[in-house]
């Protein structure tokens, strides 16, 4: 019996492109660009939070509007020069962007721009003036068609001096977001408002006030985003459904659910960041860019197709240190990329296929496939956690050549492990409507085939 039983005949819909991530493609003033990786990997959908070009700051509300006491109304309280040539960059990309309004983390220790506004009011319209500038041309901008609009990120840590987003209390964080996401849908309904970037959906307290904020005063609530970063699995497949069920619960029914941050993260972040844990911190950070996170990223982007989220972003794309896992501050793409980058290979097919995974490797081994018209096919199975060894992988369904005979294809292997970095492994000829391949899979490995009609 097969471990892994793909039906290149039986079309299951399409592979959803939820390879989105966080922030574009530059850094350090554009002196590092990976736009050409951007290009080749579909990246389809970019959130800007926390971009790095040169300095963490360049979408926040204060930059943009630096004097609070200006008019919201007159073009010369803005400043959009910095924004503006970083917007570019994104859009040059051909991405769609999720644009967050409001303020970076502060991991210091004086918090310098995390208060609430002095005026919600007046704070929102400072969003609408970057809403007309961006989408409708005001002030010299752009006709860049930015869908999504999301008010704040992570406003739900303990309230006070800890919290690293958000210094008020929680009822006026809901009451800005209120406020705001009116104000927006007045101006453009639509255009989709959400937030609020939660740091996870166990904050059940924070997420159960905010929900009913908005069903006890009418607030839009057109998407809802929220955040995970894990080694297991389990917790994406839990807390999707949870945020599901919440939403629904709460009358949301058609509100997108958003999972716009996450990535592998083995560590504890109580105490990554302690001054004595440099190695163990290393460590982290360098199995997040490793044939490790690679693995999960590519279960990870499987398994989330058959999860009620509609869009999702991995922390992030910009070639950075630490939580980039595609790129390090080179430029150069880490292992993690090119499981970004074979996912994509996926998308260009026109459907998604059945891929049955043998019941016993459940939770260890992941697959994914898809097919075109013409009968050419691809899966990518990812060996997170599975054993070490060979593996039968079956494809049928194959497609007919002339006459209703068997068409012959060439059946191509990429791997990727702690040795491979999805170079070739293996090609055959195939002339037959079933097809099975042996490969032996390391643990937390990638496997890409693709059969080529010739």
């Amino acid at each position: 019996m097969a471990d892994i039983l793909i039906h290149a005949d039986r079309r299951i819909g399409r592979v959803r492109p939820l390879h989105g991530v966080n922030n574009g493609p530059v850094c350090y003033g554009s002196l590092l660009d990976v736009t050409h990786y951007y290009k080749r990997a579909g990246i389809p959908l970019v959130r800007l939070h926390d971009p790095n070009w040169p300095n963490a700051r360049e979408v926040d509300i204060y930059t943009i509007f630096p004097d609070f006491d200006k008019d919201p109304e007159d073009p010369a309280s803005y400043d959009f020069s910095r924004t503006d040539e970083y917007i570019r960059t994104v859009l040059e990309t051909g991405a769609k962007i999720v644009y967050r309004l409001g303020v970076s983390i502060e991991h210091t220790k004086q918090k310098y721009y995390v208060d609430p506004p002095q005026d919600f009011a007046k704070w929102a319209q400072i969003c609408i003036g970057i809403i007309r500038h961006y989408n409708h041309g005001w002030a010299n901008g752009f006709h860049a068609n930015i869908e999504y609009w999301e008010i704040w990120n992570e406003p739900d840590k303990p309230v006070g001096k800890t919290n690293l987003m958000w210094g008020g209390t929680w009822e006026q964080f809901y009451e800005l977001y209120g406020v705001a996401a009116k104000a927006i849908k007045r101006f453009d309904p639509s255009l989709k408002v959400g937030g609020y970037g939660a740091t996870s959906v166990k904050v059940k307290t924070f997420m159960n006030g905010f929900l009913s904020y908005c069903r006890d005063h009418d607030v839009p609530l057109d998407f809802f985003s929220w955040h995970v970063y894990g080694a297991d699995l389990r917790r994406f497949v839990d807390e999707s459904r949870y945020a599901r069920q919440e939403l629904d619960r709460y009358g949301f029914t058609q509100t997108e659910s958003h999972l716009n941050e996450w990535n592998y993260f083995d560590g504890d972040f109580k105490t990554i960041w302690l001054p004595e844990n440099e190695f163990v911190r290393r460590g982290v950070f360098e199995r997040m860019k490793s044939h490790i996170g690679a693995s999960f990223v590519a279960a990870a982007l499987i398994r989330l197709q058959d999860l009620p989220i509609d869009a999702a972003n991995y922390y992030d794309g910009q070639p950075t240190a630490l939580f980039c896992g595609l790129f390090d501050y080179y430029g150069v793409p880490q292992k993690a990329y090119y499981a970004v980058e074979s996912f994509q290979r996926l998308c260009e097919y026109s459907a998604r296929v059945e891929a049955l995974v043998d019941p016993s490797l459940s939770g260890g081994v992941y697959g994914l496939a898809a097919a075109d018209d013409g009968g050419e096919a691809a899966a990518l199975i990812s060996n997170v956690t599975g054993p070490a060894r060979h593996y039968a992988i079956r494809i049928d369904g194959l497609g007919s050549g002339e006459g209703g005979g068997a068409r012959e294809y060439v059946c191509e292997q990429y791997r990727l492990d702690d040795q491979h970095t999805m170079q070739l492994v293996g090609s055959e000829r195939v002339r037959s409507a079933e097809h099975e391949i042996r490969l032996f899979l390391p643990a937390h490995s990638v496997l890409l085939i693709r059969l080529i009609g010739v």
